[in-house]
């Protein structure tokens, strides 16, 4: 049971997603009358369209299926998108609890399952929490996962990036997010990808230097 435990306790770092999403979600009940109208003419061109709730609705199980990948095949790579992940979503947190911003939603009366699902992130997650993105953000994070850390068979990594591209785009189409938002969320990913990068390269030079010093 040890060795189990060693082998696999590190997948635990998983459950900081559903953590940052109570955080979300507390956020988003406790925020107050003063709300910024983050919506400008360019958001009002772009058309409602409902099926781009399926890719909407996909994020999270891929958030979870390829946190779940990294922690079983690449280790090293897994902790270093954690932080990634943990530290830009907190950044989200922050803007939300300072700069709480709103999006208008239109009425969906369609009846199909497509109008069913949007109706109901509506009602389940408020119209608050927009800027940035977390989808964006996330999404646009594993894309450069995807892109640089990661090997996979190449159709695989053509599913994964026209589904990640699908899922950003779905943001603003499906009405939850404007521009602003995903240019935000884009920004914190490449910030968050970068930094975390940087600090690990340093930590592996120095490391490097103590090594040979031996």
């Amino acid at each position: 049971m040890n060795v189990f435990l060693k082998k696999w306790i590190h997948v635990l770092g998983i459950l900081s997603i559903p953590i940052q999403g109570l955080i979300y979600v507390w956020i988003g009940k406790s925020i107050g009358p003063d709300v910024f109208h983050n919506y400008y003419w360019l958001d009002t061109q772009i058309p409602f369209i409902r099926w781009f709730i399926f890719p909407y609705i996909s994020w999270m199980p891929l958030l979870y299926i390829s946190f779940l990948y990294l922690a079983i095949v690449n280790r090293r790579v897994y902790f270093r998108t954690l932080i990634m992940y943990n530290s830009a979503v907190m950044a989200c947190n922050l803007c939300f609890w300072f700069f709480a911003t709103y999006v208008p939603r239109p009425i969906v009366e369609s009846t199909d399952i497509a109008g069913y699902l949007v109706n109901f992130i509506y009602q389940s997650d408020a119209p608050y929490n927009c800027f940035p993105s977390i989808h964006c953000l996330t999404s646009y994070l594993l894309l450069m996962i995807l892109k640089r850390d990661v090997v996979l068979p190449s159709y695989l990594r053509i599913f994964f990036k026209i589904l990640l591209w699908l899922i950003i785009a779905s943001t603003v189409f499906i009405k939850q997010h404007s521009i602003l938002d995903v240019f935000g969320g884009i920004l914190i990913a490449e910030i968050a990808y970068r930094a975390v990068h940087y600090v690990s390269a340093q930590y592996i030079k120095r490391e490097k230097q103590v090594t040979e010093s031996i």
